[in-house]
């Protein structure tokens, strides 16, 4: 750099190149001969020396003055001298020199905010000062603000810089100042500041061998690029590391050391690092969790009710500990004790002075430093206090034993156990184990004496036993039996076989004088003589145990008393079936009462009660019974052995209430069986008219063997007849009086009856008969009877010659009933029945109520009489049809329509009881059905199909019309488009063509009939378009030369060369021939290299197939213009040969294997080659030809890029600075133009996507995210630039007032069914899960959709945050259980219960399990597919949705968007893919992250709406090397 002062006195200039050099400048110096100059100057130090003389002519226009002194004040005196003038003074000045810049300039950094500075002044020369420019490096874009300049005295060496930002690099530089004068050079350094010490940091996790630091960033964070951690001494497998600043402001981070000593001391150092500055250390000393003991065991012998001994094993493995820590979990009154490690036995100890009874855990650890390890521990159980205060009391039935316990022990239950003293082995024992202190025991055995012993029980440890003994009273005996024997008692009595006792006491006690009496015995029996006949005595009986006397079991019973005297019969009274009977009392003994019974012979005895005096009648004696009566004296219950007896007979009853039930030749004789005892039954009989007969008798014995002794049947009469019948009873040879009864048989009838109805005759009813032979029955008439109102009866004499009766004025329609008998003097003979039914009447007349095409409504008059149905009979078709109705009315349905039908209605009655059915005269009317839609055509079939047109022929049965057919109507629809075409045929038409199809596309094709009332059901034809070949072209269409060469000629073609009315063309090559007279029509044509063999060219194929026509209908091609000696397999377009003549012809394809060929075009010769002959003249023209060239090149090709630059000059070139109100934020496109869209979109390796997807880099970027970005909540960040926007996050429910505890990363996205219908999440992480449960639960959410792996390329994507197998797993108070899963090849669906409390739900989990570590699903139809999977298991009222994948913006962006546009084209015509994204990205950042992925989303609809999201081959996928996936892109940072 030269810094220029110009002086101007008289005209010269004077300026300064260097620090002490100056160029004296002279204008208008005219270089005469003879003239010079002379300079000098003060102090005399410079070249040229003072006073030299310079002739002008040697100076030019400029004095130069160089090595002077620097920092030096100058005096010059410039003289001019020529012929005329001598000395004259023509410049003065004073000029003071640069300083010299200063030298060793070195700084020294003493914190994070101060340096200083030290140099050394110039070694030359004068200064007055410095001055000094500090500029940082870490803020470039605001120079101003970060640039510091200080004037330092001459004596202010060194500097102290302050107020520096900590671990900022700064650019110091140092001038000398001498008089506002600088250096022209300057000295600089560049330094770095220390940066500041991080924040305070702990141990987040630690284990045996990893210690998980956590720190905090410094405050003020200052400036930094990295934090250095390390760890001593440096067993981890990374000892040290540098981990990356995350974030502005940063965040905190952490490092995890890893294959650690257990229990060894680690010094750990965190430092920010800042270019090659460390800040001071923040340190630390942690240690790693030793491990943990082993074997906690215990001496059962040493136990006691104070005292135990443990025993522990050290730690299997390498570990660093200095002693053993020993305590009694939860049990703070015993200190902890510590055991040395290298001590005498320290690997037990002895506890005392503990609590009797009580449980104790005891927890063993390792103890390094003051960091324990995972403890060891063992449960032990001290003996328990014995019980105090023992007793038992014993009642009458049951032992009472209770205890007190000791109150300086503890229990949780008791052991009691009592067992007999007097027996070795097979005593009764037992054992009880009960938590009360008082027992009640019932099972003891009587008469026995017990040992009981009562422990305190702890935690399955007993005490020492207490004892005491206890005799328990042998139980009552049980007199078994106590008989009364003449002046005597015999008693016997048992004992219970459990009591014991040694003997047994028996008293008695005379009831009437209290004289009693004592006897032991050791038998269980004893007689008591000598007691008085007839007096009672109160007997007892004790058993007697260890002097224990049982409780008494007690009996009163009386000796036998003597009999009575002398029984006799007094009186017997018949009428009242009594009879009175005396006796004499005892002698010389006691009685209370008399016992008087009687029997029969069969019966048992009947007691009269209580008797005292000595007499007794007996009442209510059965008649025809012979009575045995018996009387005894009776004690106190006690009878006599000698009984007194006397006989009676009682006279049979007669029978009385005859009835006599009569029939033709037998009389039954019914009547009630007389009480008491009959042994038979005699009849007798004889007719009233004859007395003189002879009587019949005839007896029955009813002895008991007859089943029916009341009823008796006389047969053998004569029918019509009066007789007269006798009975009487027998029994014990008494007979009774005799009873007489009259009646008189039954006449019969033995006539034939037919009953006669008339269909004409609806009211009247006749009946013919038989007469009854007189010979075979007496009788005087016959009578007739018919069910009617009036019960009407008719009565015909015997001698009467009409044997018709005729029943007039009945109901048409009714059913009757007709008896008939014969009757003798007022006795009817059985009847005979008869039943018939009288034919209905007839309607009057059908009426139509309403017609429709398939069904008429009829109603009809009501007839008179009685019917129970209408039966409706038509023909419809070849079909008999009935009807039955109950009602005047009636709907016939099924009916053609446009059809005549005749209805015929008969009356029927007895239709529903299937009685006697009479059927009406029929009535018939004819009615016709209105016009209806037509029938199905039956035949459409295709009669010939070409490319875009298809002739079709049907045919309608005339059964089908349903009315006049007005027109046919076949409509058409492209398979995946809602647009249909459609066109009509007249009626008598049965054949049509359709037209202006596109050939490949597959149709549904529709005919449909039409009446005047509309079009009858469709009848589908599916057809797919074939493709062929193009149409031949006309001769005169060939392709056209545009230019040659020696080697190429360039011809050209177009679009319209081809129609493509035989499908779309999709391909076209070039044919080349130098002799067209060969076949050239094969689909396998010769390449360039094959025909290399031929002199003359045959036809070959120039390359390979390709579509030139994207965007324009015109291709010029040239032939010749690659070198194909390198390509050895495909076609090449090779060099043609010079001077030869060639024919070209196109090939255009509409499908791989059907192509048409253009007419050849006229012969095209190339360029001769006369290189060696013209290059002399020609190689001047061609420099010149090539200058012109590249000018024009020049210029055509800025042309070019203004032609291609300005339809995108108004293009969004960066969005980011214009609001959404300018952008374009939607871009619909019509379903049915979509393939073009696609196809002009990926045109240009997918230029047009990558230009739309650009304009969506910014979209929502301006939004905060302050809620995310809280230090509490960055750690729940699985990417530190996924952020949810504050607007659209999910809140979750605070938890106590705990910050950040509302947050979780999701943002609500809208759908095609609500504005939040989805949730999208990240990833969990595994310290997240809990919150994504949450998340789940009170969003109300039914499914969750996860689009990615858990790991990844070897990374984790995901938390694996569901169960791993069927057992339920909390999460926080979230109880999550599977129910099912099943899986297909690409995705998995599982069922999820989720309880909360006593609320349950059932969740489904979509998992896509198979999209690829880079790009997309391939094909995308896999995507689609599970698109469409998951919507037909979750309705579109279930949401919201929650999708996650990792960073939750790629593939969960992707899958809505799919999910909203194949929904979309279900009601619409659009779609707006660019629209829907937009939308997302406003309410979450990057969804839809790459490019890859939004082409991928145009391809998947692109399969659907061409039917390839079922099969068909995959369609290109745009791999793009540069992105991965989603998560990898915002892992990396973007």
């Amino acid at each position: 750099m030269s810094w220029k002062f110009f002086f101007i006195i008289f005209g010269i200039q004077v300026w300064r190149s260097d620090s002490a050099d100056l160029a004296i400048e002279i204008p208008g110096n005219l270089t005469q001969q003879g003239t010079w100059y002379r300079l000098d100057y003060n102090p005399p130090v410079g070249d040229p020396p003072p006073n030299t003389k310079i002739p002008a002519v040697d100076i030019g226009d400029v004095i130069k003055f160089q090595n002077g002194l620097p920092g030096t004040k100058y005096e010059f005196w410039l003289y001019y001298n020529n012929g005329s003038w001598n000395d004259w003074l023509t410049w003065t000045a004073s000029i003071t020199t640069a300083p010299d810049p200063p030298s060793n300039l070195t700084v020294l950094v003493r914190n994070g905010k101060t340096a200083v500075v030290y140099w050394s002044p110039p070694a030359q020369g004068n200064y007055s000062g410095f001055r000094m420019r500090v500029q940082s490096f870490n803020d470039l874009s605001n120079p101003p603000s970060t640039t510091r300049t200080s004037v330092i005295s001459s004596d202010a060496i060194p500097y102290t810089l302050r107020d520096l930002t900590p671990g900022a690099t700064y650019s110091l530089q140092l001038f000398t100042v001498l008089e506002a004068k600088e250096s022209v050079a300057y000295t600089s350094r560049n330094f770095t500041t220390k940066p500041n010490t991080p924040g305070k940091f702990i141990v987040w996790f630690r284990n045996e061998t990893t210690l998980l630091v956590l720190w905090q960033p410094p405050y003020p964070a200052g400036i930094y690029t990295h934090y250095k951690v390390s760890i001593e001494p440096p067993d981890a497998v990374e000892s040290v590391f540098y981990v990356e600043k995350e974030g502005e402001p940063p965040g905190p981070a952490q490092a995890a050391f890893k294959d650690l000593v257990p229990g060894r001391a680690y010094n750990i150092s965190v430092q920010t690092v800042s270019e090659d500055e460390t800040s001071a250390p923040t340190t630390a000393q942690y240690r790693t969790v030793p491990l943990r003991p082993l074997n906690v065991t215990f001496d059962r012998s040493s136990v006691t009710f104070s005292s135990f001994r443990v025993f522990w094993s050290p730690p299997n493995g390498s570990s660093e500990f200095d002693k053993y820590q020993v305590s009694l979990g939860n049990n703070r009154r015993v200190p902890t004790v510590t055991r040395n490690r290298y001590e005498e036995d320290s690997t037990s100890w002895e506890f005392h002075d503990l609590e009797a009874g009580k449980t104790y855990q005891v927890v063993v650890k390792t103890v390094s430093g003051k960091v324990t390890s995972w403890p060891a521990s063992g449960d032990i159980t001290l003996k328990p206090l014995p019980v105090r205060d023992l007793r038992a009391s014993i009642d009458e039935r049951m032992l009472e034993v209770s205890w007190r316990p000791d109150n300086a022990s503890i229990q949780d239950s008791y052991r009691l156990e009592y067992q007999e003293v007097d027996t070795a082995s097979s005593g009764d024992s037992n054992t009880l184990t009960i938590e009360k202190t008082r027992v009640v025991l019932e099972a003891l055995l009587p008469g026995r004496n017990y040992t009981i012993i009562v422990a305190a029980i702890s935690n399955k440890v007993e005490s020492n036993e207490t004892v005491i003994y206890q005799v328990t009273r042998p139980s009552s005996p049980i007199i078994e039996d106590l008989k009364s024997i003449e002046r005597g008692l015999n008693i016997s009595w048992k004992s219970d076989v459990n009591s014991r006792q040694e003997k047994f006491e028996i008293t008695h006690t005379r009831n009437d004088t209290g004289e009693s009496a004592t006897t032991l015995t050791t038998e269980s029996h004893i007689i008591l003589e000598d007691l008085y006949p007839g007096a009672g005595y109160e007997v007892k009986v004790f058993a007697i145990s260890h002097g224990l006397k049982s409780e008494p079991h007690d009996y009163f019973q009386a000796v036998l008393p003597h009999p009575p005297q002398h029984l006799r019969i007094d009186r017997v009274d018949l009428g009242n079936k009594s009879v009175l009977v005396r006796w004499n009392p005892p002698i010389n003994s006691l009685f209370s009462e008399y016992s008087v019974k009687f029997r029969t012979d069969d019966s048992t005895w009947t007691r009269l009660p209580s008797v005292r005096r000595t007499e007794a009648e007996i009442l209510e004696l059965t008649p025809g019974e012979r009575y045995v009566i018996q009387v005894n004296t009776v004690s106190f219950g006690v009878e006599s052995l000698y009984p007194l007896q006397v006989n009676h007979t009682v006279a049979p009853n007669p029978v009385t209430n005859i009835i006599p039930i009569v029939d033709s030749t037998n009389v039954t004789l019914e009547f009630p069986r007389p009480q008491g005892r009959i042994e038979f039954f005699t009849f007798t009989w004889s007719t009233t008219s004859d007395p003189g007969d002879d009587l019949e008798v005839k007896s029955k014995n009813i002895s008991g063997l007859e089943e029916d002794p009341d009823k008796f049947v006389i047969g053998n009469l004569i029918p019509g007849v009066e007789y007269v019948f006798s009975v009487a009873t027998t029994s014990h040879d008494l007979v009774s009086e005799l009873t007489n009864v009259t009646a008189r048989t039954m006449p019969l009838i033995q006539s034939e009856v037919v009953i006669v109805v008339d269909q004409d005759v609806t009211d009247a009813l006749a009946m013919r008969y038989t007469r009854t032979p007189i010979q075979i029955s007496r009788f005087n008439l016959y009578r007739f009877r018919i069910s009617d109102d009036l019960n009407t009866t008719t009565e015909k004499q015997i001698d009467d010659p009409d044997t018709k009766v005729t029943f007039s004025n009945l109901v048409p329609g009714r059913l009757y009933n007709v008896t008939f008998w014969t009757v003798s003097q007022g006795v009817s003979s059985r009847p005979l029945f008869r039943q018939d039914r009288l034919y209905p009447l007839p309607i009057s007349a059908l009426q139509e109520v309403e017609v429709n095409a398939t069904w008429i409504s009829l109603s009809w008059d009501v007839p008179a009489g009685e019917f129970d149905a209408f039966e409706m009979q038509f023909i419809n078709g070849d079909k008999l049809i009935q009807n039955i109705t109950s009602t005047n009315q009636i709907v016939m349905q099924d009916l053609r329509p446009w059809r005549n039908y005749t209805f015929t209605l008969v009356v029927c009655s007895g239709y529903h009881s299937n009685l006697h059915l009479r059927r009406s005269h029929p009535v018939s009317a004819s009615f016709t059905t209105s016009e209806s839609f037509p029938g199905r055509v039956e035949k459409f079939d295709p009669t010939d199909i070409q490319p875009s047109d298809i002739s079709f022929q049907w045919f309608l049965s005339p059964t089908g019309f349903n009315g006049i057919i007005t027109k046919f109507t076949i409509t058409y629809q492209l398979d995946g488009s809602k647009h249909t075409g459609a066109k009509d045929f007249k009626a008598n038409e049965n054949q049509g063509m359709i037209k202006g199809l596109i050939p490949g596309k597959t149709y549904a094709f529709s005919i449909q009939a039409k009446t005047k009332v509309g079009y009858g059901p469709e009848n589908v034809w599916r057809q797919k378009m074939p493709i062929l070949a193009p149409p031949k072209p006309p001769t005169q269409v060939v392709p056209t030369e545009v230019c040659r060469t020696s080697s190429t000629i360039q011809i050209r073609f177009r679009k319209n060369y081809f129609s493509e009315q035989h499908g779309s063309v999709i391909a076209y090559t070039v044919i080349v021939a130098e002799d067209d007279s060969k076949n050239a029509s094969g689909l396998e044509m010769p390449s360039w290299k094959d025909v290399q063999a031929y002199s003359i060219w045959p036809p070959y194929q120039v390359m390979e197939p390709y579509y030139p026509f994207k965007n324009s209908s015109v291709e010029d091609f040239t032939i010749g213009t690659e070198n194909c000696d390198g390509k050895v397999i495909g076609y090449c377009n090779g060099p043609l040969k010079s001077g030869s003549t060639y024919r070209v012809k196109v090939r255009a394809f509409t499908a791989p294997d059907k192509f048409t060929d253009t007419s050849y075009s006229f012969a095209i010769q190339t360029d001769k080659d006369n290189t060696a002959i013209i290059v002399g003249v020609t190689v001047p023209i061609i420099l010149l030809l090539t200058l012109l060239g590249i000018g024009l090149f020049v210029r055509r090709h800025r042309n070019q890029l203004r032609k291609i630059a300005e339809p995108r000059a108004g293009g969004p070139s960066d969005n980011l600075s214009l609001p959404d109100s300018v952008i374009e934020t939607s871009r619909p496109v019509r379903i049915e133009n979509f393939a073009e869209h696609y196809r002009i979109m990926s045109a240009d390796s997918d230029f047009r996507f990558s230009e739309e997807f650009e304009e969506l880099k910014h979209v929502g970027r301006d939004q905060p995210c302050t809620a995310a970005d809280l230090p509490c909540n960055r750690p729940k960040n699985r990417f530190t630039n996924i952020l949810p926007y504050d607007h659209s996050r999910f809140k979750l429910q605070p938890v106590d007032d705990e910050e950040g505890s509302d947050y979780i990363n999701a943002n609500y996205v809208p759908g095609h069914n609500s504005p939040r219908e989805f949730i999208v999440t990240q990833g969990p992480l595994h310290s997240t899960r809990d919150d994504f449960w949450r998340m789940v639960w009170e969003s109300h959410s039914r499914a969750i959709v996860m689009l990615t792996r858990c790991i990844e390329k070897g990374r984790e994507k995901c938390d694996h945050y569901w169960p791993m197998d069927t057992g339920p797993v909390y999460y926080g108070d979230i109880s999550v259980t599977i129910l099912n899963e099943t899986r297909y090849p690409d995705w998995s669906i599982t069922e999820f219960m989720l309880c909360r409390g006593e609320v349950k739900r059932v969740i489904q989990h979509f998992h896509f399990t198979t999209w690829p570590d880079f790009g997309v699903p391939s094909p995308p139809q896999t995507l689609a597919r599970f698109v469409r999977a998951f919507r037909e298991r979750v309705r579109p009222d279930q949401r919201p949705i929650v999708v996650h994948c990792s960073a939750g913006v790629g593939r969960s962006g992707t899958f809505i968007t799919l999910d909203r546009i194949l929904q979309q084209i279900q009601v619409s015509d659009y779609v707006d893919i660019f629209g829907i994204v937009w939308i997302m990205r406003k309410e979450r950042v990057w969804m839809v992250q790459t490019e890859q992925q939004y082409i991928c989303i145009h391809q998947c609809l692109l399969a659907v709406l061409e039917g390839q999201d079922t099969t068909g081959p995959p369609r290109e996928i745009h791999d793009n090397a540069g992105f991965e996936d989603d998560e990898g892109i915002a892992e990396s940072g973007m």
